[in-house]
């Protein structure tokens, strides 16, 4: 079992990457975990793509985050997440000119979403 200090840099990571301070103080001992980055073989194939569920993982804090650090969270990936690997995939499909340009970006407070739209923009 982690030490005091140990456990409050493990919530304060886990509360900056999205998660919930309920779901940290309240977690249940099994959840479903969704892949947000693909998952490939030893030779290359891939194994499982975005959006495979893995179910039946432990739900303790500890474990939860050394998954997400390799792209498994418990909420399904989409365009309103703002991990490093959605929004790695949402980018290239933005084509032609720079949509940001002259856009200054607010920093993001939890739930919100790494796209230029709506509230969470400014214009110069």
């Amino acid at each position: 079992m982690a030490g005091i200090t140990e456990r409050n840099r493990q919530k304060n990571e886990l509360a900056s990457i999205g998660f919930s301070m309920k779901y940290i103080d309240e977690w249940q001992p099994k959840t479903t975990l969704y892949r947000h980055k693909p998952s490939y073989t030893v030779s290359g194939e891939m194994d499982s793509d975005v959006g495979t569920a893995v179910k039946g993982v432990p739900g303790s804090p500890d474990y939860v985050l050394r998954k997400a650090r390799i792209g498994l969270f418990p909420w399904l990936p989409g365009e309103s997440c703002a991990c490093k690997w959605c929004v790695e995939r949402v980018k290239p499909e933005e084509s032609g000119a720079d949509k940001t340009e002259g856009v200054l970006s607010a920093p993001l407070s939890k739930g919100k979403s790494m796209r230029k739209t709506g509230a969470d923009y400014s214009s110069s």
